[in-house]
């Protein structure tokens, strides 16, 4: 297999290139490139991480905000990192950030910290995580698998079970012999276990380091007797979770993951290879979440995300607005909040050299937040926008007034440190001297359930 390394916004070219960067790719497999350029031009849902562009008055593709692995039928694979400075970047940083952020968001167990497991953080992400699902499906077979009665019809010489007396009734002559039996069998042929199979033969096939190959062929001996599953969701949706399968829990993100059932804009089966991709803003705004979540815990500021009790129309009600994070305080809305991953520049300028105020923000974006303003806090309080710290944005901007009374932040977060000075940033008094005294009342109409959903 050929690995690549992309990241986001990154163009792919057919054929080799001089110089392929994290920016710039070039693909020689033929194979690969049809199957790339036909995802571009799909009008599946599911194929919307990468779009048709251009690259030196050549045809180029180009993968949008989404991170994770695409792996081609021939097994060419891109793996796709985020997106953290408009300079260059090194590969194994990047990696790093991208493995403690999916550890702190998703519920994947990953790495403990070991030497032995940090090594895994150098590998490819396709081939680290097939490790850590293959170290885990080892602890399982020692812990040892798990079997049920199984209910099985069948047509035998002696009479074991149950006779089913209309089917031996309805028997051939030449076959009046043989016994129509009805039986329970205890047998390892669970959904479980069928789904731990099928993805133990797609991590062997899929991947390259010769340990994981190795391991994943001594894995599949402990299910030789399994059959494969072949209906994914009907296997999932058959999942037990009660205590004899506690053992089991584990495995369930990972078998998602791995057969495509987890991300929501994973590939299709349509190859041999372990596909998935992850919105990278979604993940941004999960990341803050939890580590804004963890800072808060022990305060009496409470954050609720996702809140969904306001509609810009009251009457009729509609066009419900969401913002990503709110915080409240003894039934206050203290700050409105949305995530958005984007490198904003606080030192850009216009091709005529005046500063940039707005620093690359999008101007819908601070509609959105004037409407949050207006219908969650009265048109009077802070509002904030929460953007990746880099090189270029490593400060707050100067506040934005939106109207007597109605402020922007636009805060940085910062990935590496997981946000330690944010907290700080977000409460303190700004420069008119606004700070946790400034909260908002919710308003007569508002409820003061704000539940996540």
């Amino acid at each position: 297999m050929r690995d690549l390394y992309l990241r986001e916004f990154g163009l792919l070219v057919q054929g080799s290139i001089e110089g392929n960067s994290v920016d710039v790719c070039g693909i020689s497999s033929d194979e690969a490139w049809s199957f790339l350029e036909a995802l571009a031009y799909s009008d599946e849902k599911n194929d919307r991480f990468i779009e048709v562009a251009r690259y030196g008055g050549r045809k180029a593709l180009r993968v949008k905000n989404f991170i994770g692995v695409i792996a081609a039928p021939d097994g060419t694979q891109i793996e796709i990192l985020p997106k953290t400075s408009e300079d260059a970047q090194d590969i194994g940083d990047t990696r790093e950030l991208l493995w403690k952020m999916l550890d702190a968001v998703e519920d994947l167990k990953l790495l403990e910290t070991t030497d032995a497991n940090l090594m895994l953080r150098t590998m490819p992400l396709t081939e680290a995580l097939a490790s850590i699902f293959l170290k885990q499906v080892g602890a399982l077979v020692r812990k040892g698998i798990r079997r049920d009665y199984e209910r099985v019809q069948d047509e035998e010489q002696f009479l074991r079970g149950r006779l089913q007396v209309m089917r031996q009734i309805m028997q051939s002559p030449g076959r009046q012999h043989l016994f129509r039996i009805e039986y329970d069998l205890f047998s390892d042929n669970r959904a479980e276990n069928r789904l731990i199979h099928a993805a133990l033969v797609k991590v062997a096939a899929s991947c390259n380091a010769p340990q994981n190959q190795r391991w994943a062929r001594e894995l599949r001996h402990g299910f030789e007797s399994v059959p494969l599953s072949y209906d994914y969701p009907s296997d999932f949706a058959q999942w037990k979770t009660d205590r004899a399968m506690i053992h089991y829990q584990a495995l369930l993100p990972w078998l998602r993951l791995i057969l495509n059932q987890q991300c929501p804009f994973s590939l299709k089966d349509s190859h041999r290879g372990i596909s998935f991709l992850f919105p990278m803003e979604t993940l941004f705004e999960k990341y803050v979440t939890e580590m804004l979540g963890r800072q808060l815990a022990s305060g009496d500021v409470r954050l609720h995300k996702q809140v969904r009790s306001r509609y810009l129309s009251d009457a009729p009600q509609a066009f419900q607005l969401k913002p990503d994070l709110a915080l409240k305080k003894d039934q206050q809305w203290l700050r409105v909040m949305d995530t958005k991953w984007k490198l904003i520049d606080s030192a850009a300028v216009y091709a005529d050299g005046k500063e940039d105020l707005k620093a690359g923000i999008s101007q819908a974006d601070v509609y959105q937040l004037f409407a949050y303003g207006h219908k969650y806090m009265n048109g009077k309080g802070r509002l904030v926008l929460i953007y990746p710290r880099w090189s270029g944005f490593s400060e707050p901007l100067k506040e934005f007034r939106l109207g007597e009374g109605l402020f922007l932040d636009v805060i940085p977060f910062d990935l590496k440190s997981d946000g330690s000075r944010f907290v700080d940033l977000l409460l303190t008094p700004s420069l008119d001297g606004r700070g946790l005294i400034a909260a908002a009342p919710l308003s007569p109409t508002g409820s003061t359930n704000t539940a996540p959903g």
